[in-house]
């Protein structure tokens, strides 16, 4: 059919060329086939025309001959917008991002006007490049041709803005822009939702309904995410209900992930719990989420269990599933259960990315197997500043300083530059071991060697290093002369040196102190009521314990955990009647009565 149209084509070009022709395209479907065509266009002198010029690239374009595409553009003796467009459009579809900008420019050199589309693809190219000037400039062309607002470019200046890190010029556009669709809302929102401006999104929220805007589920999913962020429980569970009405929950894995997530951070975890058993098809990253929210949230048991469930259920891990997984494990001190996911990443042949290894050497670490630890780290194909960190402070909570700084000085001989994590395993290890002189010259030298300013976990090691050598005064000295406020790890480390020294009445200063930043932490009431206790101030104590049950707050109950039988064991100091009816509550009561007829007496 095409041959013969092709034999025919001066007879077809006499009726009616435009319209006959234009249907030849659609038959070429091969490069052969294409050429074939452009050849007769060429012959017959048609080429040329604008209209065929612009269909032949197009032709090119779609077959990803994008340099055949740009000499069937270049032979167009008169452009017009659409033609340019093709071409930019064809080069923006490939990525091409510097050809588009080389195509843009053109454009304007030959005082062709721009318009929505070409100005589109412009500010494509700019954030595929990370031209934030590139992109303020095609910015300004927008505003000088009156499109700034325009439905089509004013998102794409959002998303650019956003994406290259100037939140302040995505907001100066939004608020330029009077009438507002759905598109650019959603646009706005997703910007303070990647900059962690969540109270901007609640505020937002409103005007958004004001005007109009649906909520579908993306948007629902993005104020899920900043409830989750902002501990917002009672709107997250609001929305959790919306979309339940609006059907949005079906097959939609990510918004079932969002809403399990919201539910953990805000420490709902029967909610979660509850939400999680009702998904029917559950993939892997449902699981790793769910494990992840519970060992992250005060539930490391439950998502030992869940890990349990999930091989189970044979579902296929990853390897997010079992760093998750193996920061339960550290929390509780379950290092057979660490062991035993170790085993099956090596049996199965999981290939180890450097946060997986990381997350193994803080497990080993944390349970009391630091030699096992600094074997994984060894085994290491490659490190990162992370991994390096981690090691140091395994060492440091071991009280080896001498490991520790050995180690970190290897990190730098091997170019690893350290970061404000690596400073804080370092201080920490010094105020492990009590060593003050160097834990005061690693301080120092964090800033003047490697350009570190210090925050306030790096003071809160200093306070603590200071304290515990009874050194109060130089502590307290170093607060009174930092350059930002002091928060209160910073005062917690400052109270618990009262504590061990009996400094008492700087004690009720710094207390004071922290209860202004934490009014609803028990913490400090504890702390304080340890102190006097220490000291014999009965009354005081007594006082501590009434301001605390009158403003209803209760001690965070400790707990302990032994393995048995690769099983966790959890026992809190709430648990009085944990024992009974076990072996070890028949072995205290047999002791018990062995002791009364000796007339021994056994303590209880």
């Amino acid at each position: 059919m095409f041959q013969a149209a092709v034999k025919s084509f001066p007879s077809i070009s006499a009726q009616n060329p435009t319209k006959e022709l234009s249907s030849l395209f659609n038959l070429t479907k091969t490069t052969a086939l294409l050429k074939q065509l452009h050849g007769q266009l060429i012959v017959n002198g048609l080429h040329r025309l604008v209209f065929f010029g612009s269909k032949i690239a197009d032709a090119y374009i779609e077959l990803g001959y994008l340099e055949n595409a740009s000499k069937a553009f270049d032979q167009i003796p008169y452009k017009n917008p659409r033609s340019w467009n093709t071409i930019v459009a064809g080069y923006s579809k490939h990525c091409c991002f510097s050809d588009v900008l080389q195509l843009y420019k053109r454009l304007r050199s030959e005082s062709s006007p721009v318009d929505s589309f070409n100005l589109v693809f412009a500010i494509k190219a700019c954030l595929g490049l990370s031209l934030l000037r590139g992109g303020k400039s095609v910015h300004s062309e927008a505003i000088k041709s009156g499109l700034d607002t325009d439905a089509y470019v004013a998102p794409a200046l959002l998303n650019m803005y956003v994406e290259l890190g100037t939140l302040e010029e995505a907001q100066k556009v939004f608020s330029n822009i009077s009438e507002r669709n759905s598109v650019i809302w959603g646009a706005m929102m997703r910007g303070y939702l990647k900059f962690s401006k969540e109270s901007e999104v609640f505020e937002l929220f409103p005007q958004m309904i004001n005007n109009g805007f649906q909520l579908d589920p993306f948007s629902v999913e993005g104020l899920i995410r900043a409830c989750g962020n902002t501990c917002a429980g009672k709107d997250g569970m609001a929305l959790h209900g919306y979309c339940i009405k609006q059907s949005f929950m079906d097959s939609n894995y990510c918004l079932q992930t969002s809403i399990i997530d919201m539910y953990t951070k805000c420490g709902l975890l029967d909610c979660a719990l509850n939400f999680f058993k009702e998904i029917p098809d559950k993939d892997v990253v449902l699981w790793s989420t769910m494990i992840a929210g519970f060992a992250k949230n005060g539930g490391p048991l439950h998502a030992i269990s869940l890990f349990q469930d999930m091989l189970e259920k044979a579902v296929v891990l990853n390897v997010i599933t079992f760093s998750s997984v193996l920061l339960a494990c550290s929390q509780l001190g379950a290092l057979q259960h660490g062991k035993t996911v170790h085993g099956y990443v090596i049996r199965n042949g999981f290939e180890l990315d450097v946060v997986t290894y990381t997350a193994f050497i803080d497990m080993y670490a944390k349970c009391g197997s630091i030699g096992m630890a600094y074997k994984v780290f060894d085994w290491m194909p490659e490190r990162n500043v992370y991994s390096w960190s981690a090691m140091i402070n395994g060492f440091g909570i071991h009280g080896l300083y001498s490991e520790a700084i050995t180690l970190f000085s290897r990190m730098v001989s091997e170019n690893c530059i350290p970061n404000s994590i690596t400073f804080v395993s370092v201080l920490s290890a010094c105020s492990h071991s009590g060593k003050v002189e160097e834990g005061l010259f690693y301080f120092e030298s964090m800033s003047r060697d490697f350009g570190i300013a210090p925050t306030e976990d790096h003071y809160a090691c200093i306070v603590d290093l200071l304290g515990r050598a009874g050194k109060i005064e130089e502590a307290k000295l170093l607060i009174d002369n930092m350059s930002t406020k002091p928060g209160c790890s910073i005062w917690g480390a400052l109270l618990s040196a009262c504590r061990i020294h009996k400094r008492v009445e700087l004690a009720e200063e710094v207390a004071e102190r922290l209860l202004i930043l934490e009014p609803d932490q028990p913490g400090t009431f504890i702390l304080l009521s340890n102190i006097y206790s220490t000291a014999g101030m009965w009354e005081r104590v007594k006082k501590m314990r009434l301001l605390m049950t009158e403003d209803r707050l209760k001690k965070t109950v400790g707990f302990s955990s032994i393995e048995v039988e690769k099983k966790v064991h959890i026992f809190s100091a709430n648990d009085k009647l944990a024992c009974r009816n076990t072996e070890i509550e028949q072995i205290w009561s047999s002791l018990q009565r062995t002791n009364e007829g000796t007339g021994l007496h056994c303590p209880s």
